[in-house]
């Protein structure tokens, strides 16, 4: 008797509990995708569970912008190691290249599904999903915003299956200046010019680390009185010595803080801190 499913997860223990040594999917009349343990359709074509089996087959409720989506469950999803920039909102205004990504995405999973796969942490500190996503048809979303110049790296330990990946994806829309590299807000800025109203959302400075000094937690690299970045010292192992930072002109990226009149970028990744020529 054929067993049918919406969900390669599914699909995987079908095939185990029932020794089925090939899973067959298809589409229905109104184009939601069906597996089987039994070529039923015409149309059924073999699925190639192996190297995939730990991307969950889901449906999409809708786009929220760039690298959000909501569940049909209402489970949301943060595509991980990407941001895009921000649509509008009551807390926040647009931000350049942020209607172009959602728009874009949308466009991607128009059929309602998408495939998703975890990394070594399933949810972040909101409760929402941390994924890499898919197309029905394979096409990866995540490095796919990034080859397009529609999002920027934000790699976060210990998520980092696909890291060659996706920081290849980057520099390939950077040397093509694809995107939000060809926006003047996105144009590295140098580190003199950071005040109250100029430090905030994901950003490019070219600034020098002076000294290195630590914390309990952090090594510290001092630009000057009021600016510095912090290195996680259970993320150092991902970093070349610190010392190689010192004194040369260096591009980060991401998002600064502010404590009185401090200003600290948390680098979490190599891929945000760049030794200039």
């Amino acid at each position: 008797m054929a067993r049918y499913c919406y969900s390669v997860f599914l699909l995987v223990c079908l095939s185990f509990s029932v020794g089925a040594t090939e899973i067959y999917q298809w589409k229905d009349e109104s184009g939601r995708q069906i597996f089987s343990d039994q070529p039923v359709d015409p149309a059924a074509e073999v699925l190639d569970l192996q190297p995939n089996s730990n991307r969950y087959l889901f449906n999409v409720k809708r786009v929220y912008d760039g690298d959000t989506l909501v569940l049909e469950n209402n489970e949301r999803v943060r595509l991980l190691s990407i941001n895009t920039p921000e649509i509008s909102s009551r807390h926040r205004e647009a931000e350049p290249g942020g209607i172009a990504a959602r728009d874009w995405l949308r466009n991607q999973l128009k059929q309602g599904q998408v495939y998703l796969q975890y990394d070594a942490e399933k949810r972040d500190r909101y409760d929402r999903l941390l994924a890499y996503a898919w197309t029905p048809e394979g096409d990866f979303i995540n490095e796919k915003l990034l080859q397009q110049g529609l999002a920027a790296l934000t790699l976060q330990p210990p998520n980092l299956h696909y890291a060659d990946q996706l920081i290849a994806a980057q520099e390939q829309a950077l040397e093509q200046k694809k995107g939000i590299w060809a926006d003047k807000q996105y144009q590295p800025r140098k580190v003199s010019t950071i005040n109250e109203t100029a430090y905030r959302g994901w950003q490019r400075w070219r600034l020098t680390a002076k000294s290195k000094s630590q914390t309990r937690d952090y090594w510290v690299l001092k630009v000057n009185n009021t600016v510095s970045l912090r290195i996680a010292k259970k993320q150092q192992t991902l970093f070349p010595p610190l010392e190689d930072y010192l004194n040369k002109p260096l591009e980060v990226h991401g998002w600064m803080s502010k404590r009185g009149d401090q200003y600290s970028m948390y680098i979490k990744h190599p891929s945000a801190i760049k030794l200039l020529d």
